[in-house]
């Protein structure tokens, strides 16, 4: 390769934001769609036909535990009948349809920056809610340690720091944490998954949550049994108020 010159690329292509070097690179590297693949304007972004099949929020669902209702609720008969910890909780799908492939991506396929893409789908359906709640502290869903190792990352701190970059509100990964390593909950009944939980979360610093609003964040909730020990920790350990935010739930 000595004395062949190397092609020059023009200093004009980068500007002082390097929008030149980005612009390459969507050239040689274009974004794609994450569900089909087609080619999109922006990273981390859903083509329009894949956007439009997402499934719809149902319209009526209780305030506080995020379970179906015939009419919006702000504690239904459930709630009322066995005290649910939390203060409110919003989810942003039903688990079905393309919201599963993101979520497995997500958690067990390695596919970490699916957490951006969910993190905009997020905020576009639930950010003036989740707003309008003001918490003053963003925390994620914990995962043993062992289990961290295993899996790399904790799905649900990606989903807590996105959240927490557009609150522009602290993110506390380590404030609570899990300290008892459960079976996994997807083997569980629901009488067995409550019972799995039980003991599992504990509070490192308790001046860290007292009298303050956190916002709890995970990827799917299910029966409802890991986001009430959790929550129910945080109470415990003087939080005023605790809102649980999930990407999906599943209709039971």
């Amino acid at each position: 390769m000595d004395g062949i010159p190397l092609p020059r690329i023009p200093t004009v292509w980068f500007d002082r934001a390097g929008r030149g070097r980005d612009d390459l690179l969507d050239f040689l590297f274009p974004p794609l769609c994450p569900l089909c693949h087609t080619r999109v304007s922006q990273e981390h972004h859903l083509c329009p036909s894949c956007l439009e099949a997402l499934p719809p929020q149902p319209e009526n669902h209780c305030l506080r535990c995020g379970g179906q209702t015939d009419r919006p609720e702000p504690s239904c008969i459930q709630c009322r009948e066995n005290p649910w910890t939390a203060d409110a909780s919003y989810f942003v799908f039903p688990y079905q349809g393309a919201v599963v492939e993101l979520i497995l991506g997500l958690k067990f396929a390695d596919r970490s920056e699916y957490s951006v893409l969910l993190g905009r789908l997020i905020w576009e359906r639930l950010g003036a809610a989740i707003r309008w709640e003001s918490p003053e502290l963003v925390l994620p869903m914990p995962l043993h340690p062992w289990r961290l190792i295993g899996r790399r990352y904790n799905q649900s701190a990606l989903l807590a720091r996105e959240l927490a970059r557009r609150l522009d509100r602290p993110l506390a990964t380590n404030l609570l944490f899990r300290h008892k390593r459960t079976q996994p909950q997807t083997r569980l009944n629901a009488q067995a998954r409550r019972h799995n939980v039980q003991g599992a979360f504990r509070v490192r610093e308790e001046q860290g949550v007292k009298g303050r609003s956190l916002l709890l964040v995970d990827d799917v909730m299910t029966t409802g049994a890991t986001i009430r020990a959790a929550s129910a920790v945080l109470k415990q350990a003087g939080a005023a108020r605790v809102i649980i935010l999930c990407v999906a739930r599943v209709d039971l």
